[in-house]
């Protein structure tokens, strides 16, 4: 989906309607045409908002299905998934190349996800966050961690709390180093068997506003017990499980040196890690927090629409991806230095 915006309007930035790229029978010329003139066909070019842009029919598969939360995106899709037709249309409508390169424009507006719904109040109401590393990081562990810690203190999260989302900013509480891995298949099992263990041992403390951030080495494949693997079927995922009574959130970050997954780039693993960190918070067990009708969780929205974030003074310093608000659509806190209130 792409939100058309006019910028000759009187109001500059108005957006003028909502194009599905799949469903429009014309060119991207056509569809800007025809929404400028209110003569677009309301099927393609307006209406509901929701899901991703598939790379081609023969790659649509139900990412519900990866994982075992049924009905429900608890993945960050491969960015070849996702967003090659918005590549497409880059190179065959170079006139629309701001209107890609606008992070916030696209791809699910306000109100855009049916059903975007609380569907069984499950948040992380203060997130807690800790990176627990299961060998050498395959990057700059020193850009990581301050990432981590301004993603959950420094206003990333805020306007899920303004917003009345049951979640927001939070505290980071560093670093944990665990076992480390050998290269190879790291199984949902294991994850949580890690955790478990990891807790067993004080190493770890839970409650229900921690959450884990497993930061898997090089060489190590995250694979769902299915077969689903990392970078060809996900580039992350989040889940809960329950210990003690408590239900424990953690998400498992596999190395993002792939193609799918950022071809090694550290802002391509950042932007997955704030998907994450954003879905954790709003839908802890998935599927039982806010969920759109078609499973999409609010990282899946606005999937792989990357943007810096930071600081006035540095204003580039990390690259994230926004996450979906019902209010706003694609949404990010603007960065503050001072630590949240509440």
């Amino acid at each position: 989906m792409l939100q058309i915006k006019e910028n000759s309007h009187p109001a500059p930035n108005v957006v003028i309607g909502v194009v599905d790229i799949h469903k429009f029978p014309y060119t991207i010329h056509d569809c800007i045409a025809f929404l400028r003139s209110r003569k677009a066909n309301q099927k393609a070019c307006n209406g509901r908002v929701g899901g991703w842009v598939m790379a081609s029919k023969s790659k649509r598969f139900d990412l519900r299905s990866v994982g075992p939360r049924q009905n429900v995106m608890q993945i960050a899709p491969p960015r070849h998934l996702v967003r090659n037709s918005v590549t497409a249309l880059q190179a065959d409508a170079p006139e629309a190349h701001e209107l890609l390169t606008q992070p916030l424009e696209a791809p699910t507006g306000p109100g855009g996800a049916r059903g975007f719904m609380n569907r069984a109040f499950s948040q992380i109401a203060t997130p807690c966050l800790s990176n627990v590393y299961l060998g050498p990081f395959w990057d700059d562990q020193d850009h990581l961690e301050a990432f981590s810690k301004a993603i959950i203190e420094n206003g990333y999260l805020d306007p899920l709390r303004q917003l009345n989302y049951g979640t927001g900013s939070g505290i980071y509480l560093g670093p944990v180093q665990g076992t480390t891995l050998a290269p190879g298949d790291f199984t949902d099992t294991q994850a949580r068997q890690t955790v478990a263990d990891m807790l067993d041992q004080g190493v770890l403390h839970a409650d229900q506003n921690t959450l884990f951030m497993l930061i898997l080495p090089s060489g190590v494949v995250s694979k769902f017990d299915d077969g689903s693997a990392s970078c060809s079927r996900f580039c992350g995922y989040h889940d809960a499980f329950t210990y003690h009574g408590i239900d424990v959130a953690y998400a498992v970050m596999p190395s993002a040196e792939c193609t799918g997954c950022g071809d090694g780039a550290i802002g391509a693993f950042t932007a997955t890690y704030s998907h994450e960190v954003a879905e954790a918070c709003t839908d802890k067990i998935p599927g039982k927090g806010w969920v759109a009708d078609d499973g999409s969780e609010n990282g899946d929205l606005e999937a792989w629409i990357l943007f810096p974030w930071g600081p006035p003074s540095d204003p580039k310093r990390f690259t994230v991806q926004g996450y979906y608000t019902n209010e706003q659509g694609n949404t990010i806190g603007a960065w503050r230095d001072s630590a949240p209130t509440s």
